[in-house]
C-alpha cells in the first residue's frame, strides 16, 4: 500500500463509485447481489493527475459470494481506476479466489512501466537493422546524384 493512499479522504461519491464496481465484478460472476457483500474495501494505490499523465487508482477488496446454489465463496477483487480531467473512470476490475494472486495483479499494476525497452535484444536488432537500411539507402541516393551532376 502506497503512503498516500492511506492519508487522503476520499468524497461520497467516490467511495460509492468503487462500491458499485465492486457489486458488478460480483454479479458478472454470476453471485447472487442480494445475500453477496463486499467487505473491506480500500484504497491501496494513488497516482495524481498532473499536467503530462493521467491519474490513477487502485483499489481492492475482499467479498462474500453466494453462488446460485447457496455455496459461499470468499473472494478477493481488484479495481483499476483511471483519473482522466478529475473523472474516475474504470478501467479494469479483476476477482481472485487466493488473495496471493490478487497480490501478484496489484504489484504489476502499480510498477511503473518500464521504460528499458532497448535493452530487448529483438529491439536493438530492428533498430539497428533500420539504422544499416537509411544509411545504406542515403548511400545509394547520394551516389546517384553525384553521377547525376557529373554527367
Amino acid at each position: 500500500m502506497t503512503p498516500e493512499a492511506d492519508k487522503i479522504q476520499f468524497s461520497r461519491q467516490i467511495w460509492q463509485a468503487a462500491s458499485e464496481h465492486a457489486h458488478r465484478c460480483l454479479t458478472r460472476r454470476e453471485f447472487c447481489p442480494e445475500q453477496s457483500r463486499i467487505e473491506n474495501l480500500r484504497c491501496v494505490h494513488l497516482e495524481e493527475e498532473s499536467e503530462s499523465q493521467f491519474g490513477k487508482q487502485l483499489w481492492c477488496f475482499e467479498a462474500i459470494g453466494i453462488d446460485p446454489v447457496g455455496r459461499r465463496h470468499v473472494l478477493y477483487g481488484a479495481l483499476e481506476f483511471s483519473i482522466q480531467y478529475g473523472l474516475l473512470e474504470a478501467s479494469q476490475t479483476a476477482m481472485f479466489e487466493d488473495s496471493e494472486h490478487r497480490e501478484r495483479f496489484l504489484q504489476n499494476e502499480s510498477q511503473p512501466p518500464s521504460k528499458l525497452i532497448y535493452r530487448y535484444p529483438s529491439t536493438r536488432f530492428w533498430v539497428g537493422s533500420a539504422w544499416c537500411s537509411i544509411i545504406a539507402l542515403t548511400a545509394i541516393w547520394i551516389s546517384l546524384l553525384v553521377s547525376y551532376i557529373r554527367s
